[in-house]
């Protein structure tokens, strides 16, 4: 038991330092101590099923060690945040007000062509146009380009637009939704005499979206429309 447990720690530390020095682009959405936990727990849990002489009780210990680890790492990362700043990947500038940083884009291992891609998609034609890029935690780039570049809000045209309300989910697959209905605060009598004031039959209906101003959507099912 104590030789599981020895080990279950020293490969939990030596994946964490492996998938760092891999770099944030490799880790995508999840924290190191995340994924490292992920791919051991996936892996220990799979043993005592494919091989049926492993005792259940082997699988366990390293498995509630890393469980421990985890929440321990995670209070420990909280309040040390030197810490935090060794095991986690932080943001980083590839580009910083104008100037295209080449050692950033080296030590992210992000080519030219990666970056001018990313660009690109945020409608921008040249990194001459860029005012920051960031690489952010989870891998993704932040493309901010430069105020002759960037479109005009509303704001800055004078324009007083009203709230947007979100829509939610009230009416799908002939079932109405409570949850959607407490989200806008109403009920189903609501939803109900909405629907019968719009003439709409439930049962022609494929969804039904609403929002807080009592405003609706509604697609019907594939033989009928959408309004």
């Amino acid at each position: 038991m104590t030789t599981i447990f020895i080990r279950t720690l020293f490969i939990y530390i030596f994946l964490i330092l492996t998938m760092r020095l891999m770099g944030k682009r490799q880790i995508g959405e999840l924290e190191v101590t995340d994924l490292v936990t992920t791919f051991l727990l996936s892996e220990i849990a799979s043993l005592p099923i494919t091989n049926q002489e492993i005792p259940v009780s082997y699988a366990l210990i390293p498995m509630i060690t890393l469980l421990a680890l985890e929440v321990f790492s995670s209070y420990i990362l909280l309040r040390v945040p030197l810490l935090k700043n060794l095991l986690s990947a932080r943001p980083t500038f590839l580009i910083h007000r104008g100037k295209l940083i080449q050692k950033a884009l080296r030590e992210a291992r992000i080519s030219i062509d990666e970056l001018m891609s990313e660009i690109r998609q945020q409608n921008l034609t040249d990194i001459e146009q860029v005012e920051c890029a960031i690489l952010e935690k989870n891998g993704k780039l932040t493309v901010l380009p430069k105020s002759q570049y960037a479109q005009p809000t509303l704001e800055q045209m004078g324009l007083t637009p009203p709230p947007e309300r979100l829509m939610h989910i009230v009416f799908s697959n002939g079932i109405i939704s409570d949850e959607g209905l407490a989200w806008i605060g109403k009920d189903r009598t609501w939803l109900k005499k909405q629907l019968k004031a719009r003439k709409l039959e439930p049962s022609t209906l494929f969804c039904v979206t609403a929002n807080e101003d009592g405003k609706l959507y509604w697609i019907f099912k594939e033989n009928g429309g959408a309004t």
